[in-house]
């Protein structure tokens, strides 16, 4: 991404950065300039993806709050992103969708497409884990917001 940003992109402001990995939305907005990111966690947690992508563009505008928002949400999904990284992603992110209840993703064309027993639990422990958390994040930011 160093390269891209360092010698493609810096040269055309034509040209537009987008981060591909799920892990790197951060880093790929602050320290590359990326401007858009394809993401697979995004189908399973909209919102707070784009949460991440509002505060990574705050940060790259240079407000330091919003980088370390960034930066702790970044670390709290980094899990259940990591997803992205890896061949069964689409299984992944499937099921994910499933657990939350969209069952017109359990279906598979391959019915020997499907994650082991373990990568399921791990998965869904993962997701419910990144949930509260980000509920509870979520809570406390706005008890800040009200006490400032």
């Amino acid at each position: 991404m160093r390269y891209t940003s360092e010698f493609i992109t810096s040269q055309d402001d034509g040209i537009t950065l987008k981060v591909g990995v799920d892990t790197m939305v951060v880093d790929g907005f602050v320290n590359y300039g990326a401007r858009g990111s394809i993401t697979g966690i995004g189908n399973v947690l909209p919102r707070e993806v784009l949460h991440l992508v509002d505060l990574s563009r705050k940060a790259t505008a240079g407000n330091a709050q919003a980088r370390l928002r960034a930066q702790e949400l970044d670390q709290a999904i980094c899990v259940v992103s990591s997803f992205d990284e890896g061949d069964d992603l689409v299984l992944y992110y499937k099921h994910l969708l499933t657990v939350l209840g969209e069952q017109e993703y359990a279906r598979n064309i391959n019915p020997s497409d499907q994650l082991s027993p373990s990568q399921r639990s791990f998965a869904e422990a993962r997701l419910d884990l990144f949930r509260r958390w980000y509920a509870d994040w979520g809570n406390r930011l706005e008890q800040n917001l009200r006490c400032a």
